[in-house]
């Protein structure tokens, strides 16, 4: 009796082995966690700046005396100079603005006016067009005075340039037209904040 006792105890201990097993671990979402690090930079601002490192030539080259006479457009023939290029890396900035005054063609004491009209293209970075990076005015009235043609809302900041593919010039008055070179000068200015007296 006392042996076939051990014997179902036996048997009753292998069909509930598991029961006797060691305790397994659980782990439950709550217990797991996800911890948060960072990563920190400071921007050293001794190397920003804001300059105009290019400005574009317009050469007409040797045109016919009729040509100004009966107010014929000129083409220039754009290859080398043809380039604005603007650097913005200030921090914080607000944005620029582009002017150019540009003076009469003159040839000793002799003048031509007219209008230089120049077609851009847009202003982009080595990796992208630049936004809010605009042209404004690009017919200029020669002589004139502080004609905005360009500006920034200062979205982005970098190096960026525009290429000007076309220029052309339409005399409208001139003097007694003498031989030799006719020359006009065009100063460009770039300000880091809006000129109230620039013309649209």
């Amino acid at each position: 009796m006392k042996r076939k006792f051990l014997t179902k105890l036996g048997l009753l201990s292998l069909a509930c082995g598991i029961s006797f097993a060691a305790p397994v671990s659980i782990i439950h979402a709550e217990d797991t966690t996800q911890p948060d690090s960072t990563a920190t930079l400071t921007l050293d601002s001794s190397d920003t700046h804001l300059s105009l490192d290019a400005v574009p030539n317009f050469p007409f080259g040797t045109v016919k005396t009729g040509d100004i006479l009966s107010g014929q457009t000129l083409t220039a023939s754009l290859s080398d100079n043809n380039k604005v290029t603007v650097t913005d890396t200030r921090l914080d900035a607000k944005g620029w603005q582009l002017t150019v005054t540009p003076t009469a063609f003159t040839n000793n004491d002799k003048t031509i006016t007219g209008t230089l009209g120049f077609t851009p293209e847009n202003f982009a970075f080595t990796d992208g067009q630049a936004k809010g990076w605009t042209w404004g005015n690009t017919s200029l009235t020669l002589p004139g005075s502080n004609i905005k043609v360009a500006n920034s809302t200062g979205d982005q900041e970098g190096q960026a340039s525009a290429t000007i593919s076309a220029a052309t010039f339409k005399a409208t008055s001139h003097d007694a037209l003498a031989s030799g070179t006719y020359t006009s000068t065009l100063t460009w200015n770039l300000t880091c904040t809006p000129d109230p007296s620039a013309s649209e």
